[in-house]
């Protein structure tokens, strides 16, 4: 099956869900536990702080503002409670009754938090101080043998296009030739533009390219991140990336097609 490349102009279907708003960006390797650890080492570091504090009129306004902090942290956690039900409904199809068993509430109760979820969508406040994320690089490798994938580690995804984080100064083909040949060991000969789109889970800007590459078989060059890169058909990908960016899929329906 010979895949040959579209020039066809696309554009990622309307999804129709409430999950579009601003996300902080996922940092990788971070993990709940980590970051709920670091949140309760800097209460503990600000009221040492507090504590030292010389001046006594700000030590007790910044203890006041700490307390307003906490406030603000429980509201917004109950929000993203509601928010992540719905979005656990809507977009893991989890089911009412699913959804109550892990919340320990009534189903009709838990019908309640789904529809706030929807009505109000994400409600945390991302920092302004926070570190932007570097842009990520995703490799859309065809051949006759169908799509090549990698398997990750951590599971986010579970399945994947071979890329990875475009360095400073670089553009998004020279990442996308970098890290195919670190991941498969696979020299590539061309790159070819095919969309790019902000992560609705992540919020990370993610570039994706339609690669060629010469002749060999892919070899597993990046142990530490993935459990294996493999030949995939254009169709096995609806199973193993459900949540391909629309543009990459019509690309490979279009491959597919014309192969």
């Amino acid at each position: 099956m010979a895949l040959v490349r579209s020039r066809h102009a696309l554009r990622e279907p309307d999804q129709g869900t409430a999950y579009t708003g601003p996300v902080t960006e996922y940092v990788k390797g971070s993990t709940p536990d980590g970051e709920m650890q670091a949140m309760r080492e800097a209460f503990a570091r600000a009221t040492a702080a507090i504590y030292a504090w010389p001046n006594a009129a700000e030590a007790w306004q910044d203890v006041e503002r700490l307390t307003k902090l906490a406030g603000e942290l429980r509201g917004e956690t109950a929000d993203f409670r509601a928010y992540l039900a719905a979005y656990l409904a809507d977009y893991h199809g989890l089911t009412q009754q699913e959804l109550a068993a892990f919340m320990g509430v009534t189903p009709t109760r838990a019908g309640q938090i789904i529809k706030r979820g929807r009505e109000k969508g994400n409600p945390v406040t991302e920092p302004a101080t926070l570190p932007e994320q570097p842009h990520v690089a995703l490799a859309i490798i065809t051949s006759d043998q169908g799509v090549l994938v990698a398997k990750r580690k951590d599971g986010i995804p579970p399945w994947t296009f071979l890329g990875g984080d475009i360095e400073p100064g670089e553009s998004s083909g020279d990442a996308m030739r970098r890290r195919v040949q670190a991941e498969a060991g696979l020299p590539v000969t061309s790159v070819h533009f095919i969309g790019r789109r902000i992560h609705p889970k992540t919020s990370r800007v993610m570039v994706y390219g339609h690669v060629e590459v010469g002749p060999g078989e892919p070899q597993l060059g990046d142990p530490e991140d993935l459990d294996e890169v493999r030949w995939v058909s254009i169709d096995e990908t609806r199973t193993l990336m459900p949540d391909m960016y629309g543009p990459v899929r019509v690309y490979l329906d279009e491959l597919n097609r014309t192969a």
